[in-house]
């Protein structure tokens, strides 16, 4: 079974996210869209052959649990509030994400796939990223530093071969609103300690000087010696003079790794929030989804 394929390819200049609601007694046209969607996704890639252009198409729980079959996407659940509420849930039925080399070929690929679905869907969120000078975020640092590279994407991502759901990924998704005055008024020291990253450099800073409740600190976990590492496809979104932020979505072939980040991120695990979310970051939105892989998706 192959991954869907918006999840493997790395490096994409344009992201568009999407959430959606299925309409009530319109599931078979939702199975119907989900196979014309990926016949729309074949004929815009030849179209664009050079844009790297990649979908995914994914459910929340209690859609998956219409579609899926037994022991398939088996730890789907919904987002619930952490922190407070300071991770707020948002839980959408359908995620729509594409990315691509090219900002043509992804708005192309979203106009195709919200015809096939038609009315079958109530559009929620829509969001369309893009990427910055050296990948860097809007706070001004290298974004996704610690993804995975070449086999090892897959490794981390994808459910492996010899489980019932081969190919599938579990898929978080949160809009990060940035206020970036707040975060100017900080000077650069302190921005690295609250990253725990270097700013020009993106060297990451020795742990005797790194804060625990430093992004990097909450994040950088390990079980038993092993990190419990995921797969990030972020970008930024928004406009100067609006709101902006970080469009964060991250894939697993686990749902556990993408959960003690967040549990840890919040205060759920000591009490330490991470310092991002008092200086910049508020999370606006949170949902966890399923992705199957590209050949169940085209016979759901």
């Amino acid at each position: 079974m192959n991954p869907q394929t918006a999840i493997i390819p790395d490096h994409a200049k344009a992201g568009v996210f999407i959430e959606a609601d299925i309409r009530i007694g319109q599931t078979e046209a939702v199975k119907a869209a989900c196979r014309d969607s990926v016949a729309r996704l074949q004929a815009l890639q030849a179209k664009f052959p050079q844009a790297a252009l990649g979908l995914t198409v994914a459910f929340g729980s209690e859609a998956w649990h219409i579609f899926g079959h037994a022991g398939e996407g088996r730890e789907i659940k919904p987002f619930t509030p952490l922190g407070n509420g300071l991770a707020p849930a948002t839980q959408q039925d359908v995620l729509i994400h594409i990315q691509a080399l090219q900002q043509d070929a992804a708005l192309a690929l979203a106009q195709a796939v919200l015809a096939a679905f038609g009315d079958s869907l109530t559009v929620v969120t829509e969001e369309h990223g893009y990427r910055l000078y050296q990948e860097r975020g809007l706070d001004g640092f290298v974004d996704g530093t610690e993804n995975p590279q070449d086999q090892a994407v897959r490794e981390v991502a994808v459910i492996p071969e010899g489980q019932p759901d081969a190919g599938g990924s579990y898929v978080l998704l949160q809009k990060y609103r940035h206020d970036l005055k707040r975060w100017g008024k900080v000077d650069v020291p302190h921005q690295e300690s609250c990253i725990g990253r270097t700013k020009e450099t993106d060297e990451e800073l020795d742990k005797s000087v790194r804060l625990p409740d430093s992004h990097l600190g909450r994040v950088d976990l390990k079980e038993n010696g092993v990190g419990l590492k995921i797969v990030r496809r972020s970008l930024p979104y928004g406009k100067i003079t609006g709101e902006h932020g970080l469009m964060f979505i991250a894939y697993c072939h686990t749902l556990h790794n993408i959960e003690a980040q967040l549990l840890s991120m919040f205060g759920e695990t000591d009490g330490k929030t991470d310092l991002l979310l008092k200086h910049i970051s508020t999370a606006v939105s949170g949902a966890y989804y399923y992705a199957p892989p590209v050949e169940r998706l085209a016979a759901l």
